[in-house]
């Protein structure tokens, strides 16, 4: 989803998975919300207030 739509925010990134499964629960949001934290920490991602954008090849 984020390459196709750069910037997008994390919260709008989250709340996909209601399209598809009626819901979101807590230990959902935190594993989703872990990921997104692991593909940052790995430089897989950058966050700005434009949102979530993947990171230009070498």
């Amino acid at each position: 989803m984020v390459d196709e739509g750069p910037g997008v925010h994390r919260g709008d990134l989250l709340r996909e998975p209601l399209a598809s499964s009626g819901g979101l629960g807590a230990d959902i949001r935190e594993a989703l919300t872990g990921d997104i934290d692991a593909l940052i920490t790995v430089g897989a991602l950058i966050e700005s207030e434009g949102g979530l954008m993947p990171v230009e090849g070498p």
